[in-house]
């Protein structure tokens, strides 16, 4: 059973209890009993709606009964929106995934439906806003070619040109288009990559590829992470949104309690990827919040100040923290400047669509990032500078 710091209230202990696929005895029980106490319901839906666990949430407190009328009617329209949305992306899914596999183009879809359908067996149990998926590296151009084909748009301005992908490909992980389903608008994620900028080789998205495995969702074939590669993923997601939202983390819980995991193999890849640290805080993110059974290799007595759990409200991070953060996550003095190396000197798209440099001299657009990124980042850096001076002088 969960034990919970008294830290927790009655509200932020019954989301807690009842945001899992499977409400054991003890927890029921004890969601039970604090369902005869004093519960402040705009808190709690407050707090589901935040953290993107209600539709579990709703179906677990529901066999409970004792739901105050009001209550079941918001929890109630909730569950039947997110059931329409999960259908229209489900079908959207489905049109994506065929469309690839009759190019021959190998797709792995990432968290949305399939995710809550490998894990809870109901794609309504899961809120999705969009969907994502994963290609091999190489295979962007013609992904690119093909979206673009069947209609969907760029979704980000100005869009990228066909000359332009080896510099996306080089700088980020993703890109966005817009697609619709039902007459329903939706965001289409496609990833060549899972963590940042993290180094400068793919060794392991070949490792994931390699180990990716035969799916076929609702009739279309394509491709599935492994269980350890599920988890691995999962991790870095939740790191990247700071492990701020329950549901990200309600994920790895499910994982963990459903899925033959090897952690040996878990551990070698962390370890190998230099992903240790971001494996670790975010298991014992799960241990400490939903009482996830993991090896004591991955737990942690305590996690770092400057990481804000649940049931802080998840709230927005400046860029500056976002493309930071990874420096707290990589092993090594040498990891981390190698990061930080690629960040503020490897030129990105954005440089070579500010000022077009001839290719003789294009090592300009290193000072040019700089420049650029002092701009972008100098006001907000002293700002929280002030801010950490102000503090000091105060205390």
């Amino acid at each position: 059973m969960t034990r919970f710091s008294p830290r927790f209230s009655p509200e932020a202990r019954l989301v807690l209890l009842l945001c899992r696929a499977d409400l054991e005895s003890p927890a029921r029980d004890e969601a039970s009993r604090l369902l005869t106490e004093s519960v402040s319901w705009p808190l709690v839906l407050q707090q589901v709606d935040a953290h993107g666990v209600l539709p579990l949430f709703a179906r677990n407190i529901e066999s409970l009964g004792g739901v105050p009328p009001d209550v079941h009617r918001v929890l109630a329209r909730a569950q039947r929106l997110n059931a329409a949305r999960a259908a229209l992306l489900a079908r959207g899914l489905v049109d994506v995934l065929s469309l690839f596999a009759g190019a021959a183009i190998p797709v792995i879809p990432l968290k949305g439906p399939a995710l809550a359908e490998s894990l809870h067996g109901d794609a309504t149990l899961r809120v999705c806003s969009d969907l994502d998926i994963l290609v091999p590296a190489q295979q962007v151009a013609p992904a690119f070619q093909l979206l673009l084909s069947a209609g969907y748009e760029h979704g980000e301005e100005p869009p990228v040109q066909p000359d332009e992908l080896a510099l996306l490909l080089d700088s980020n992980m993703e890109y966005t288009f817009r697609g619709r389903s039902g007459g329903l608008e939706y965001l289409l994620e496609l990833h060549w990559d899972v963590a940042w900028r993290w180094r400068g080789d793919r060794r392991a998205m070949d490792d994931l590829w390699a180990e990716a495995r035969p799916l076929v969702f609702h009739g279309a074939p394509a491709y599935a992470l492994s269980p350890e590669w599920q988890l691995l993923y999962l991790a870095v997601h939740a790191a990247r949104h700071r492990w701020q939202a329950l549901k990200w983390l309600v994920d790895i819980h499910e994982l963990c309690a459903t899925s033959p995991i090897g952690w040996e193999v878990v551990e070698d890849k962390s370890r190998r990827f230099g992903w240790r640290e971001l494996a670790a805080i975010t298991l014992t993110a799960c241990q400490q919040l939903l009482g996830t059974r993991i090896p004591p290799a991955f737990s942690r007595a305590r996690l770092p100040r400057w990481i804000t759990l649940f049931p802080a409200t998840p709230a927005p991070s400046t860029v500056w923290q976002d493309a930071l953060l990874p420096l707290h996550l990589m092993p090594g003095l040498p990891g981390k400047l190698q990061y930080l190396g690629r960040l503020v000197l490897r030129p990105t798209l954005a440089e070579h669509r500010l000022l077009r440099i001839p290719s003789a001299v294009s090592v300009l657009y290193s000072p040019l990032r700089l420049l650029r990124l002092g701009g972008k980042w100098g006001w907000p850096l002293a700002q929280a500078g002030l801010g950490r001076l102000r503090r000091a002088r105060a205390e």
